[in-house]
């Protein structure tokens, strides 16, 4: 049994998940929860982690894998109200997850377990040149803009200075950052860098931040991007990979 003294880290991390991994193993033993999937097109990589710390009660002698429908899920994680208490269980002879809300009520869901077949996913080795920490509602924004204009924006990582652009027929639009701005906590640059992504692919992976929350980006000359979320006051992450768009000139 796992409890947690509120819903929203699950129902957040959930709701960006299930936007692009239809359905994945997560994977419990007595230090925590670990998953890591791609979307059915080989384009994004999730890899999401929680300690055991993050949990008000964890329960777990055995390590098991559970496989389970993120769409249905996050229909039930929806249903969570803010202040809820939620429990997760596992009930092995009935071969289904347990999950239970209880608030000014108390509600309880149940969800059968898939068959999955094991996929091994190895960290990519990726010589990164750059970093930024920078608040996820100025990045939100930025997409916004961009997807005014068409459906891939550049991301380009300077010497104190990070910018998302985008040009096309209809227009352009430009978000820009230097040292001196407060949504830019830090940015480390060894040599500067640009890519090009999608813009669907992003805001469904920031949809597990809110505005005011720090995210970090590391970033290579037409590399993938990485965009890790820090959760549960550091006793977890939220990490998406994901791969560059060929630029046409």
């Amino acid at each position: 049994m796992l409890k947690m003294d509120n819903s929203e880290i699950w129902k957040d991390c959930i709701g960006a998940i299930s936007n692009l991994i239809e359905e994945a193993d997560f994977e419990i033993d007595g230090k925590g929860i670990r998953m890591k999937a791609m979307d059915p097109s080989h384009v994004a990589l999730v890899d999401f982690r929680l300690s055991s710390k993050a949990f008000s009660v964890y329960d777990v002698e055995d390590t098991v894998k559970l496989g389970l429908d993120l769409t249905e899920m996050d229909k039930v994680m929806s249903r969570a109200k803010k202040n809820d208490e939620s429990a997760i269980g596992y009930i092995e002879e009935e071969n289904r997850l347990k999950i239970e809300f209880k608030g000014t009520s108390t509600r309880r869901f149940s969800l059968p377990l898939l068959d999955l077949e094991d996929e091994d996913l190895p960290d990519p080795d990726l010589d990164f040149t750059a970093s930024a920490k920078i608040a996820a509602g100025v990045i939100n924004d930025g997409l916004k803009d961009a997807a005014l204009v068409g459906d891939n924006v550049r991301f380009e990582l300077l010497e104190g200075k990070f910018l998302m652009k985008i040009e096309s027929d209809t227009g352009s639009a430009e978000l820009e950052l230097s040292e001196d701005d407060e949504a830019l906590e830090s940015i480390d640059v060894d040599n500067p860098s640009r890519a090009m992504y999608n813009i669907g692919y992003l805001e469904d992976m920031f949809k597990a931040a809110s505005s005011n929350d720090i995210v970090e980006i590391k970033h290579g000359q037409d590399l993938p991007i990485q965009i890790i979320f820090e959760i549960a006051e550091g006793n977890g992450h939220l990490k998406f990979l994901l791969a560059p768009r060929v630029e046409t000139e």
